[in-house]
């Protein structure tokens, strides 16, 4: 089995009474670009640090190629990080902001390797014509460039992308996403990506890494952590629109939603066993629940309370008396606010949660996607 490029163990972090990282576990293969998804808060940021080393830890360690590295400072640990901030020194032109690692003490190179290395970064990133420039004189995108090519021209074990594109507008993020991902083939790089943007995340990473309050809840490919979710929270991260959930109880093998026609077979889930009266969550995909006219035969009662038009498409906010839910629906649904309306879950889709712990209690189920 390969070492891989980055293990974090048991990492621990408080900022006075908040608790940043609490015992955090991460590996990240060689090579690959994982991305570490999470809301604000939740310990992206103090997980880079402490992998870069500007982090001091009250526990754990940080590996990065196999060798420990828990107390060898940043300088000594040969990997790059990009801040959402530019952090470009305005002293320089944007040519000596490229190279100017390349010139320190640590990772000194000549000037004959200094200007091919700029040369082919700059060029990789579309900025050749910026090279002369101030950085006082870049537009918010351009100087992104200029510091996702400060990282690049170093040619590090890993990167680290600390929210690097959120400041940027749409299409600038989906180019310079677009422009990551070639860098990774062409160089093979192995870089971790902390982001709050699910689309991004699934965008430009190989894995995902599910994290929330400073623990990591689950990693995978988007199909895997899709086919079989670790909890609700994660549930709540994944998809756009994310995950439904609906209180439900347990009566005579069946999960009964409140003020609905339909009858969930717990049997489908392997739960046939579940006690009478538990207060269970069941979690669905939006992709398996078919929204239509009101009364539909076997179907659950709701209420349109918001509509997004989206061109093609557009995405409803359903509310019912189990929970409520957004949908996107074809263009041809022309659904108002306040319509009513009914819902549907696909057989077999779906998977129950422990409404008071989050936990995910079934182990069958899914489908969707």
């Amino acid at each position: 089995m390969s070492v891989p490029m980055l293990r974090l163990e048991g990492l621990k972090k408080s900022y006075g009474a908040k608790r940043a990282l609490r015992g955090l576990d991460l590996e990240v293969p060689d090579n690959e670009i994982m991305a570490l998804l999470g809301p604000t808060g939740a310990g992206k940021s103090s997980t880079l640090l402490s992998a870069a080393g500007s982090l001091s830890l009250e526990a754990g360690k940080v590996f990065l190629a196999g060798r420990d590295v828990t107390d060898i400072d940043p300088s000594g640990r040969d990997v790059s990080i990009v801040f959402e901030g530019f952090n470009l020194l305005p002293v320089l032109d944007v040519k000596d902001n490229i190279a100017f690692a390349l010139r320190s003490p640590t990772y000194r190179e000549d000037e004959a390797e200094i200007r091919t290395r700029v040369g082919r970064t700059a060029e990789l990133l579309r900025i050749s014509h910026l090279l002369d420039r101030d950085v006082d004189t870049l537009s918010g995108g351009e100087r992104q460039r200029v510091a996702i090519a400060r990282a690049l021209v170093r040619r590090p074990k890993m990167f680290l992308l600390d929210e690097p594109l959120s400041a940027l507008d749409l299409k600038l993020r989906e180019g310079l996403r677009a422009e990551l991902r070639q860098i990774h083939r062409q160089h093979r790089s192995t870089m971790l990506y902390a982001t709050h943007d699910y689309h991004g995340a699934i965008a430009i990473a190989d894995r995902l890494a599910i994290i929330e309050s400073g623990v990591i809840q689950q990693t995978g490919t988007i199909d895997e952590i899709i086919a079989l979710p670790a909890n609700m929270g994660v549930g709540k991260l994944i998809g756009s629109p994310s995950m439904a959930f609906f209180s439900a109880t347990v009566a005579d093998g069946w999960g009964v939603l409140p003020g609905g026609a339909q009858k969930i077979p717990l049997s489908a889930f392997g739960e046939a066993r579940l006690a009478p009266g538990r207060k269970l969550l069941f979690g669905v995909w939006p992709e398996d629940i078919e929204v239509g006219a009101n009364d539909a035969a076997d179907a659950n009662a709701g209420s349109v309370y918001a509509v997004d038009n989206r061109g093609f498409e557009r995405a409803v906010q359903v509310n019912a008396d189990a929970g409520s839910f957004r949908k996107v629906v074809p263009s041809e649904m022309l659904f108002k606010q306040g319509d009513a309306c009914s819902f549907r879950i696909a057989d077999g889709a779906g998977y129950l949660f422990d409404a008071e712990t989050g936990a995910r209690v079934s182990h069958l189920g899914g489908k969707a996607r």
